[in-house]
């Protein structure tokens, strides 16, 4: 019996993780170029207002405004399906090794396929997911600003498929694809010239 708990112990534990998977690897020149823009403007507050107004449009919540540092913290919150094959997979073992001890002990033990339903109910929930977006604008020059923008995606593990931990991200996302970030600034440049 002892050996089976070992096998399950380490099936558990090489199958549930999702953690430790390697980063796409950008170069640093080529991110800091992405999430930079530079507009041709010697007014901050205009430019720092239509970043606000861009956000607005894209259903951030401004946590944030600080005109005198440059700062614009903002943050979304919606819901996402999103689970993990190898948690699933891993809590499935688990379910099905208590299912059988369960079986063999006349069902004695069937407590023990609560906790392994919950979480495989909780996983299989769509998650909520916060982008926390951080702009920074600064004047480089007398006619020049440049703005950097930030997003960081966190896909949070729902405690008991209701609530949410803002403090336990299952997933953490940087956003390496240059789209979001040449949108953000053309709506920027586009709010800048009306």
């Amino acid at each position: 019996m002892k050996k089976f708990l070992y096998l399950i112990a380490a099936i558990i534990i090489f199958t549930g993780s999702s953690y430790g998977k390697t980063m796409p690897k950008v170069d640093a020149d080529k991110l800091y170029d992405m999430q930079t823009a530079y507009f041709d403007t010697a007014d901050k507050k205009s430019v720092m207002q239509s970043a606000v107004s861009v956000l607005y449009d894209s259903d951030y919540s401004i946590e944030d405004y600080n005109e005198e540092l440059g700062l614009i913290r903002a943050q979304k919150v919606f819901k996402a399906a999103y689970t993990s094959k190898k948690r699933v997979a891993g809590w499935s073992v688990v379910l099905a090794a208590a299912t059988a001890y369960t079986v063999f002990s006349y069902g004695s033990t069937a407590a023990m396929m609560y906790s392994p339903t919950r979480r495989i109910a909780t996983e299989l929930k769509d998650k909520t997911v916060i982008i926390d977006a951080n702009v920074f604008v600064e004047q480089i020059d007398e006619n020049r600003i440049k703005v950097k923008f930030i997003p960081i995606e966190k896909v949070l593990q729902n405690a008991d498929g209701f609530a949410f931990n803002q403090m336990a991200p299952v997933k953490v996302i940087r956003i390496y694809k240059p789209q979001p970030y040449k949108e953000f600034f053309a709506q920027i440049e586009s709010n800048l010239s009306h």
